[in-house]
């Protein structure tokens, strides 16, 4: 079992999975990281679960995002094997996308 999640069966579980942390909503995010919600919207449809779950701490929105950044910017890896690995990260922390 992962340490983050606690199994459950009822509203905010996915696949009997519920978070610890509750995410915040787009407009209960700081004013430092509301950028956060319409740059996810754009790239993946909608805002992820777990950037809900860090808006709490707005410096760990920063790094992720600045992380995620530097990996796209890699050019000697090629996208198939960046995809690749972040698909298989997402599927260790139980991710559903």
């Amino acid at each position: 079992m992962i340490p983050a999640l606690v199994l459950t069966v009822g509203p905010n579980t996915l696949r009997g999975m519920h978070m610890r942390v509750r995410g915040l909503k787009r407009n209960e995010f700081a004013w430092s990281i509301r950028w956060v919600g319409p740059l996810m919207t754009r790239m993946v449809g909608r805002v992820p679960t777990p950037y809900t779950a860090m808006a709490h701490s707005p410096r760990t929105v920063f790094a992720m995002t600045a992380a995620n950044a530097i990996l796209e910017g890699l050019k000697h890896i090629p996208d198939g094997l960046k995809r690749l690995v972040c698909l298989r990260a997402a599927q260790l922390v139980g991710c559903v996308f």
